[in-house]
């Protein structure tokens, strides 16, 4: 299924962004990475950083993209349209953050020790990786949005 069927069943939405809207969900990742490596903080906690981290920054390349996620099952949707503009090189990391998406919601609202460090550690750097990708592919495909990256 392309963007643009989903965009027609009603699962995305078209948009328009900018490059200020991109460097802000770029900085979202930035913070939330920050986070990730607190200490001080639970696994769970850091975990779910690292997440919103991959997220906003597939959420920056789907907008460049000209889509959005609409916010009935905005996590879901973002890494569904991620499958469509992501080579198949991405399928396990897209395996990998739509399993953190389902342990997200687990640990953020109904159970502790839902991750392990081990889980937290793979899924960081997995992060780091990502954000790193998506950021060049940005400068490299869509450098008008990329100002200030």
């Amino acid at each position: 299924m392309s963007l643009e069927d989903l965009c027609k069943f009603g699962k995305l939405q078209k948009h328009n962004t900018s490059s200020q809207e991109i460097k802000g969900l770029f900085g979202v990742a930035q913070r939330c990475l920050k986070d990730a490596k607190q200490d001080s903080i639970s696994f769970e906690l850091r975990y779910i950083s690292a997440y919103q981290a991959a997220l906003a920054v597939g959420e920056a390349l789907l907008c460049c993209f000209g889509y959005a996620a609409p916010k009935t099952n905005y996590h879901y949707m973002v890494w569904e349209g991620l499958r469509q503009i992501l080579d198949s090189s991405f399928k396990d990391i897209l395996i990998l953050f739509n399993d953190a998406r389902s342990k997200r919601g687990d640990a953020f609202y109904d159970h502790a020790d839902v991750t392990s460090e081990t889980e937290y550690k793979e899924l960081c750097k997995e992060s780091e990786k990502f954000v790193e990708y998506v950021k060049n592919r940005i400068k490299k495909e869509f450098s008008d949005l990329a100002k200030g990256l």
